[in-house]
């Protein structure tokens, strides 16, 4: 049986959820939110040439084109065939339908070759498919490979994506499991209209011959209603130029070829040239080994891109291109045939009339033009230098040529002598944790007339520098190089042999490199890339370039990157002692810094009584000396700062004043939620002093004073776990500051981001449906049946709550991060009250069972049974944390025209009661002020409104009129402030009240019947 609902499609509700057998499922349900990433797209301006269209109106329906074939299984689905009853370019269309059967339809193109500057798949469809169940997909095969889905082989969406759930597979559907085209196009069931669905094609099918085939899938029940089935037309394959001249080139009898040069101009491209592509359309001639063809650039270079090949084999309406990447050269004397060639050039000094430029051309490769301003016109010089002893050489190029540029705003330009432009190339890197332990280093689409004649130096943010490459590769011209530099390399670079892509030792030929300012003088660091051990690795990198020699260019088209490995262990150290206090006569001191050996320091002080007195750097173990000024003022404290780059340890320095001084007391305890202290002092009339803390969490807020007085600070909220502790130092004194754990487990948080997530749980599948805050998108989880009790928690820890149910006396748990485990613990008449009692920061199991007023918590910090008997059999269970200190107090609510709140505060063992509610009220007790403290709230379903007290010493009353009769109150802090949000659930729309900000959020999400998850402790 088949349901549908509006917000979550759901199959059969008669799937018996065991705890063991839906595991795998949920596991393949999480993996279907993954997001899809979207390749970076070309100007809207850049021309396109459209190398491959199909729009089925050249035949009879039902026939398909030449080269498209078709299959299907299933008996009355129906093969794809041309239909004329709904075409988006009349007369046709392709059709496949959409039957009630386990059925498979597919139609696949013919062979099409793809291009190499961003190729795009466009075409326009229509479906009407059973949504969420029946759907349509698009896989590729690349060369001799295998059809695998167009995302799978690295394509991406540019529009009209598939739908991000991916289809049933439990009706054996054969695309069950896989995202797909589903539902409805545009339109109605009536009438589905067209959609365009434009693909960025995979890296992997640049330049190769592929099949694209669109496929159909359905399941064993069910149809689409209305008009049913898929419609395709239109299909284009396109790729991306700079620009296209379709005039043709014609070779006569004799005399120059017209036009003589063929010019394109090109304009609106930015950054610089980092790789030509040049292509030939329709290549007609009768002896091609008569044919020279130079390509001149708007600046004058020029390069060969083809002369003497091919032999007397005449050809035919061929596509040449011609790229440093491609893998072969046009052949001597064999037959030339449709492909991607190198320049090739097996007769040097070939003689161009004028207006072609004389002399000899700037390089063989077509990087010789890397670094150029793209812009400007672009010149194709074609000759016969064989017309006047062969009178039937006459040939044209009739479809003319297109050129591919390619830019880089990256480009290192290194001219001909002296500094590349820019010098440096930087590099900066944030974000990364310690120090490096390893680099590797990357010199990106490398090209030169004569690499022997460059020398490269990297410098890392602290100045350690070495040399990555100097005179090496001899004088052979290179291109499209990318060059890896790793001590783990098993070769250097060559001395006189051509340079290959590859992976290499820093390799030096010449030590006595030049590099100009402002690249550091003096010897490198050392010849190896662990040199930079123990660098910081955030900062700016320096790449510096020279060319030593004159005459020759070239350039790194792409820059440079950096592979850093990091470890905030490797650099790690410690100074001993940490501190020295020093009489008010000042005096000497000294300390040790232990830092591995070849590992960098600096030392520095900002305190103007404090002077270094050794050396403030160094590498490994070293030793500070210093000195202490006399104090004639009051008690102060000061500081000598170490520092790796990454990591910093304080050597304390503390002086008394010889003023008498006094505190009003000497300790504080702070609740986990933070807050405000006082520390009032005593002094003499001429003392002065200023309050400083040993730990950044504790922020003195009063300024330094004379005399008697009032210290003030600020103790920030504690995001840890555990209780910590810190001093305040005034003059000699010192004054201590405890503060309680704190918790990490945020109620309803399914997605760790800190916010509260509108969730519900359908009782008629068993399903919860998450709208994950952090990015909108919708999660599932099978897990629990109709009459289980919901106990959502984190109880690993992690700080993401939790699948959980309560059923007849045994827990079902599903942890983000532990998994699945049962518990048995508690009896089926027990009431669930998860919470952290221990105040570890993990949600612990527990009971109260009311038959005698006994709470059972299985502690998760010691695993542990605490039993305490609290409450009366007609009590309502209301635990959590009423006192602030981080762990789950028990609680019990009395219901009644005189309702009283009774809490069992961890803090101290006491008992707090309140009166507060009345009969028909709803306890739901939450933090509504953001003070660290859980407070008494009910909601009142006769007059909508929300009441709550405040459980401090000043219980603050508020009400908030939010709701009506019938809904169902579901508080929790959506926003991430610290604040529970009033909410309330109304036949599946939610409302919001963002307390502080007072926004009001709606939502529809989910059914009337629906539970929404943070009501499933509320209560009544």
């Amino acid at each position: 049986m088949k349901k549908k609902s509006p917000t979550v499609f759901v199959r059969s509700p008669n799937i018996f959820v065991l705890c063991f057998a839906f595991l795998i499922a949920l596991g393949l349900l999480a993996a279907q939110f993954r997001p899809v990433a979207v390749n970076a797209q070309p100007d809207e301006a850049s021309p396109t040439s459209v190398q491959f269209n199909e729009n089925f109106d050249g035949v009879t329906a039902p026939q398909l084109p030449i080269g498209w074939t078709t299959a299907v299984t299933g008996t009355t689905a129906l093969p794809f065939a041309t239909v004329t009853n709904r075409p988006d370019t009349p007369p046709n269309s392709v059709y496949t339908n959409d039957p009630a059967i386990i059925s498979s339809s597919e139609i696949v193109s013919p062979s099409v070759r793809i291009g190499s500057n961003l190729p795009k798949l466009i075409f326009r469809h229509a479906f009407n498919t059973e949504s969420g169940f029946d759907g349509g997909v698009l896989e590729i095969k690349i060369g001799n490979g295998n059809f695998q889905d167009i995302l799978a082989a690295g394509g991406s969406f540019q529009t009209g994506a598939y739908r991000v759930e991916p289809l049933r597979s439990d009706f054996e559907n054969p695309l069950g499991g896989r995202r797909a085209w589903t539902g409805l196009s545009a339109g109605s069931v009536a009438n589905p209209t067209f959609i365009t669905t434009e693909i960025n094609l995979p890296v992997a099918a640049y330049r190769q011959l592929v099949q694209f085939r669109w496929r159909h899938g359905s399941d064993r029940v069910f149809a689409a209603e209305g008009v049913s089935g898929w419609w395709i037309d239109t299909i284009q394959v396109t790729n991306d130029i700079s620009g296209q001249n379709n005039a043709a080139i014609t070779v006569p009898v004799s005399g120059l070829t017209s036009p003589y040069p063929s010019e394109i101009n090109v304009a609106n491209l930015g950054g610089l040239v980092k790789g030509v592509q040049v292509n030939l359309i329709n290549f007609n001639y009768t002896s091609p080994d008569d044919v020279d063809l130079m390509l001149v650039a708007p600046n004058g270079r020029k390069v060969i891109l083809m002369s003497d090949v091919g032999g007397r084999n005449p050809v035919s309406n061929l596509n040449l291109s011609f790229d440093d990447t491609a893998t072969a050269s046009l052949p001597d004397d064999d037959a030339i045939v449709d492909g991607n060639y190198k320049p090739t050039n097996f007769e040097p000094n070939d003689d161009f009339p004028p207006p072609a430029p004389q002399g000899a051309p700037t390089g063989g490769m077509l990087a010789a033009f890397n670094g150029l301003t793209p812009n400007g016109s672009w010149k194709l010089f074609l000759i016969d230098d064989d017309y006047g002893n062969n009178i039937a050489n006459a040939g044209n190029i009739s479809g003319g040529w297109s050129i591919v540029i390619q830019t880089s705003t990256n480009l290192i330009n290194i001219p001909t002598i002296g500094a590349a432009e820019p010098y440096p190339s930087q590099v900066t890197i944030s974000g990364l944790q310690g120090s490096v332990t390893k680099a590797v280093v990357t010199l990106k689409n490398f090209s030169h007339l004569a690499p022997d004649d460059v020398d490269v130096l990297l410098v890392a943010p602290n100045g350690r520098r070495i040399v990555l490459m100097s005179d090496v590769g001899g004088n052979t011209e290179v291109g499209g190089l990318n060059l890896v530099f790793d001590d783990a390399a098993a070769n250097s670079l060559p001395d006189d042999e051509p340079l290959v892509s590859g992976t290499y030792k820093p390799t030096n030929f010449e030590t006595d490199d030049v590099f100009p300012a402002p690249a550091p003088t003096g010897a490198p660091t050392a010849t190896t890339l662990d040199a930079l051990n123990g660098s910081p690795a955030n900062g700016v990198w320096k790449l510096y370039v020279v060319d030593d020699n004159g005459e020759n260019f070239g350039s790194v088209a792409e820059g440079f990157s950096l592979d850093l490995t990091t470890s905030t262990s490797a650099c790690a150290f410690t100074i001993t002692p940490t501190g020295q206090g020093f009489p008010i006569t000042g005096g000497t001191g000294s300390f040790t810094v232990n830092m591995p050996s070849g590992c960098p320091w600096t030392a520095s002080t900002n305190s103007n009584f404090v002077n270094i007195t050794s050396g403030a750097s160094g590498e490994g173990i070293g030793t500070i000396n210093f000195t202490v000024q006399p104090n004639m003022i009051g008690g102060r404290t000061g500081s000598i700062v170490v520092t790796n780059g990454v990591f910093s340890q304080t050597f304390l320095i503390q002086q008394p004043s010889g003023c008498p001084f006094a505190l009003g007391n000497s300790v504080q305890n702070v609740s986990a939620s933070g807050g405000t202290g006082t520390i009032s002092v005593t002094a003499g009339a001429a003392c002065v002093y200023q309050a400083a803390s040993n730990v950044p969490w504790i922020q003195i807020t009063s300024a330094s004073q004379t005399g008697n007085g009032t210290v003030t600070f600020t103790v920030l909220p504690n995001p840890t776990t555990v209780l910590r502790s810190g001093t305040i130092t005034i003059g000699a004194r010192t004054f201590t500051v405890n503060q309680a754990a704190g918790s990490n487990a945020r109620r309803f948080d399914f997605d760790g981001d800190g916010k509260a997530d509108v969730s519900i749980f359908r009782p008629s599948n068993g399903t919860w449906y998450i709208l994950n805050s952090q990015n909108n998108a919708l999660s599932a989880a099978q897990f629990g049946i109709s009459t289980d009790k919901l106990v959502p928690a984190d109880y690993d820890g992690d700080g993401r709550t939790d699948f959980a149910v309560f059923r007849n006396g045994t827990w079902y748990l599903l942890r983000s991060n532990l998994g699945f485990t049962a518990v048995e613990f508690g009896a089926a008449s027990d009431v669930p009250v998860a919470g952290d009692y221990d105040g570890d920061g993990k949600a612990d199991i527990a009971v109260w069972r009311p038959a005698d007023g006994n709470w059972y918590v299985i502690r998760s910090s010691n695993n542990n049974l605490q039993a305490t008997i609290f409450g009366a059999v007609t009590d309502k269970p209301v635990p959590a944390d009423y006192d602030g200190d981080g762990k789950t107090d028990i609680a019990v609510y009395r219901g009644g025209a005189n309702a009283t709140w009774f809490a069992l505060q961890s803090g101290n063992n006491s008992v707090v009661n309140r009166p507060f509610g009345t009969s028909g009220d709803i306890a739901v007790p939450a933090d509504f002020d953001g003070d660290g403290r859980d407070d008494f709230a009910v909601f009142r379903p006769s007059n909508g409104t929300w009441y709550f007290v405040s459980n401090d010493q000043t219980g603050n009353f508020g009400a908030r009129q939010f709701g009506a009769a019938g809904d169902i109150p579901a508080a929790a802090d959506y926003n991430g402030d610290g604040r529970a949000d009033i909410a309330v659930f109304r036949s599946g729309i939610w409302y919001i009240l963002l307390l502080g900000s007072e926004i009001v959020r709606s939502e529809q999400f989910g059914l009337a019947s629906d539970a929404p998850v943070p009501a499933a402790y509320n209560r009544q």
